[in-house]
């Protein structure tokens, strides 16, 4: 359906967690005609993050519950009856938020959409999920996912292939494209995320020393520093690493300025179900290194980046070293062409989807 013939389709969102693409998508969506966003949003009580959560969601119908408030559950059916939704989106199952508004008997005929990103495994907890989670599941008619892994649990969780949507994870590429314009020179490794154990932070910083050494016995010149932005526990792994700046966490828009200054994006995770920085980098105009283990790589890394095996030290630090002894015009070159990988998943891509998968419910009966 085009988004012009959009009338009177109110929409609720029930998710986890505050990010900035999510908020573009959600504000992308409500200037289509027609469409009116509800959005609950389950917080940390104790974040690792620092959020700016009105600035990074101005502008939305928003209501942030933190995970260990009581809820409120006459107030949000009192909202949601004044609303009248056309659906509820609803992230994951292990939320008290999430399982209430999927649960609750007073919602019980408006339709919903399950939305998460994990891929399929062989672990127990995974195979025995179609059983444990059968009364919750019975109650989404539609599975909305990032790509082709979690479209393997999506089924496994005994979702029919034409119950399952792809695209969830999108960005604002306009805004970024634009941020990232720079006629000087680009140099320097990047990492953006979590310092979370699935990061693999110590493969990444043991990657570096060896890429260092490399530099050094090559005579390839200065070697390039290595910024590191996010927060969490492994942290550890940045400290007294010559070469190597840990800015800490940054606003959403405070990060544009880092694609913007430096040469190569680096994720060496060794578990990732997308990696959304993926996308941003190549949406402002980056190379990319990452392992295997990034969901997102086969979609958005062909020519433009170099995808290694993962927890592969010498592979990346090899790959590190191409990069920095990379032409800059082929550098540019590479960017640009990872730019046009990422237009399909722009926020207003995003909102097409989304309004075609609540127009589609009707006929799902």
């Amino acid at each position: 359906m085009p988004l012009c013939e959009v009338k009177n389709m109110n929409i609720v969102f029930i998710w986890t967690g505050v990010t900035g693409y999510m908020a573009d998508c959600w504000r992308a969506l409500g200037r289509v005609p027609g469409v009116r966003l509800k959005i609950f949003i389950r917080v940390k009580a104790n974040p690792e993050t620092g959020f700016n959560h009105a600035d990074v969601l101005r502008g939305l119908d928003y209501t942030l519950v933190s995970e260990n408030e009581v809820i409120d559950k006459e107030n949000f059916r009192i909202q949601i009856a004044g609303f009248q939704p056309a659906v509820f989106f609803i992230v994951g199952w292990r939320a008290k938020l999430c399982r209430f508004f999927a649960l609750d008997r007073s919602f019980a005929t408006i339709p919903k959409v399950l939305v998460f990103d994990l891929p399929f495994a062989w672990t127990l907890k995974k195979l025995i999920a179609p059983v444990v989670l059968r009364l919750y599941l019975r109650r989404f008619k539609v599975a909305f996912v990032p790509g082709e892994r979690s479209t393997q649990y999506a089924r496994w969780l005994g979702f029919k292939r034409n119950e399952i949507e792809l695209g969830l994870f999108s960005l604002n590429v306009s805004h970024l494209s634009e941020s990232a314009q720079n006629k000087e020179p680009r140099e320097g490794f990047l990492f953006v995320g979590r310092y979370a154990q699935e990061k693999r932070l110590d493969i990444l910083i043991e990657a570096y020393k060896k890429y260092k050494k490399k530099i050094e016995c090559k005579g390839e010149g200065i070697c390039w520093p290595l910024t590191c932005c996010g927060m969490g526990g492994f942290r550890k792994w940045l400290e007294g690493v010559d070469g190597v700046n840990n800015v800490g966490f940054l606003q959403p828009d405070d990060v544009l300025g880092l694609y913007k200054t430096h040469g190569v994006l680096v994720v060496t995770s060794d578990f990732e179900p997308w990696s959304v920085v993926i996308a941003e980098a190549c949406a402002s105009r980056l190379p990319v290194i990452c392992t295997k283990a990034c969901g997102s790589h086969t979609a958005l890394v062909r020519d433009n980046g170099i995808v290694c095996e993962t927890n592969d030290v010498d592979a990346i630090a090899e790959a590190m070293l191409r990069m920095h002894t990379m032409r800059e015009e082929e550098r540019v070159a590479m960017g640009m062409k990872g730019l046009e990988l990422v237009r399909p998943y722009s926020c207003e891509a995003w909102s097409e989807r989304v309004v075609r998968i609540v127009s589609g419910l009707g006929r799902r009966e």
